[in-house]
Parts: C-alpha cells; sequence; structure tokens
C-alpha cells in the first residue's frame, strides 16, 4: 500500500513538474517587459565610446579608431555624433524614423545594419522594444531556450533551418540582460554581442560591444564613460529640421 502510494506520489510529481517546466518559458511580451525592468529607462543618458573598426584594405593599419558620442532621450529619441578631426558626421533617430549626414551631406534614411545594436540601449520600454524586434525581421512569436557560452539563455527569435543563424535576442535567464542580438538586412547578417553591463543608478549599460558582419568581426565599441543626463535640446533630435539644413546624396548601404 505505502509503496503504491509514493509511486502514485512520484509520477504525479515528475508529471505536474514536467508541464510546470513549459510554462517557465514566457512569452515574447512578457520577456521583454522583465528585460525592461532589469535595464530600467532613465529620463536620458550621454555616452562617450571608442570604436575600433577592422581595417581591411590596408595591411599596415590594423583598425581604424573613431571617437563618438551618443545621447539617450528616451522613451525613442536618439543622436550619434562622430568626433574626428578628419571625419565629421551624425545620425538621428527620432519616433522610429532615421537620418545620417557625412561631411555636410544627408546620406541615408535608412539605419545601416552595423548601427543596429543601439536598438537594445534605444528602447527600453517593452512595447518600443517588441515593435523595433518585429521590424528588424525577428519572428517575435517564438521564444526558447538555449545555451550560449555556459549560459542559459531565453531566445526570441526562429531558425527556418536548423542548425543555421538566424535573426533573434539572446536575453541571459538569470539576470534578462540581453547578450546577443542578430539582425539580417539586405542578404547580410550582423551578429551584436553586449558585454560588461554596468550598473548607474537603477539602470544597465553594457560597456562593451563587439559587431560581426558575416561572421567576420567588423568593430569593437568600449565605453569610456557615460553619464545620467535629461534636458536635451529638442533640436538634436528633429529630422525635420536637419533634412531642411542639408542637401541630399543617398547612397545604397547593408
Amino acid at each position: 500500500m505505502k509503496k503504491s502510494f509514493y509511486l502514485t506520489f512520484y509520477m504525479l510529481f515528475f508529471i505536474l513538474a514536467s508541464g510546470t517546466g513549459e510554462a517557465f518559458v514566457p512569452q515574447t511580451a512578457h520577456l521583454l517587459h522583465l528585460v525592461a525592468g532589469k535595464i530600467k529607462q532613465p529620463a536620458g543618458i550621454e555616452a562617450f565610446q571608442t570604436q575600433k573598426v577592422l581595417n581591411y584594405e590596408d595591411a599596415g593599419k590594423d583598425f581604424v579608431e573613431v571617437e563618438e558620442k551618443l545621447y539617450f532621450s528616451y522613451p525613442n529619441r536618439f543622436r550619434f555624433e562622430i568626433l574626428s578631426d578628419t571625419m565629421t558626421g551624425f545620425s538621428v533617430e527620432s519616433d522610429f524614423k532615421f537620418v545620417k549626414v557625412m561631411d555636410g551631406v544627408i546620406v541615408s534614411h535608412d539605419k545601416p545594419l552595423v548601427e543596429l545594436y543601439t536598438d537594445i540601449l534605444l528602447y527600453r520600454d517593452h512595447e518600443n522594444l517588441l515593435n523595433q524586434l518585429t521590424l528588424s525581421g525577428i519572428d517575435t512569436t517564438k521564444v526558447s531556450f538555449q545555451r550560449y557560452n555556459d549560459k542559459i539563455c531565453y531566445v526570441v527569435g526562429r531558425s527556418l533551418e536548423k542548425g543555421k543563424p538566424f535573426a533573434g535576442l539572446w536575453i541571459e535567464k538569470d539576470t534578462f540582460l540581453p547578450i546577443k542580438y542578430v539582425v539580417e538586412k539586405n542578404d547580410c547578417m550582423a551578429e551584436f554581442f553586449y558585454n560588461n553591463w554596468q550598473r548607474i543608478s537603477k539602470t544597465w549599460y553594457p560597456m562593451q560591444v563587439s559587431i560581426f558582419l558575416d561572421n567576420q568581426l567588423f568593430a569593437m565599441v568600449h565605453v569610456k564613460n557615460i553619464n545620467l543626463k535629461s534636458g536635451f535640446s529638442p533640436s538634436l533630435f528633429d529630422i525635420k529640421r536637419i533634412e531642411r539644413s542639408y542637401p541630399e546624396k543617398l547612397y545604397k548601404q547593408p
């Protein structure tokens, strides 16, 4: 009698445990809500960084180093400036619109593939982040578990062919910090790896980002200084004003 009772108990426990195992995989909206709750959305961020872009054309120079300044005015306004004596340029993203200016000329209204790493830093509200992931071509209906670098991750996205890379967002299960973001565009694939997340007051920011383009290292970003800041001039993010102020010379880009 007692043996039968314990057997029934363990069988019931196994069935319930198996059922709850599936239930612990959250839907995308809930998962991104947990991510947003972790990294927080401050009023604004000002960051200074160095980006080292690998130089494949000049064998005598391993990389080109560029100083950059980033303005984040939440929930969805962003400005990126190049701080260089030899190169001038900036880009602005506001309300899901984009413009890029180089050397006094508008060169694009489409955010370049290699700059999409800022999606995760800008869209800290779960609804905006979900919308941006969808716009980036990620299948947000699918969430799964995967192991990445000895870490268990939630993965938003779906592989069309088993074993092949796919667009998605990898979120560390224990911390809810994004650690990998993959986007496909114009037959090219960019992979962004976020490392060394640091807490600034109540918010979080990655101090290092590695950018791969078609499985080849393209650039490395190192954040030198970051401040919580608000009250940026609205003119910094005024795309219509920028379009009136600069001529256009658009070019194709990945």
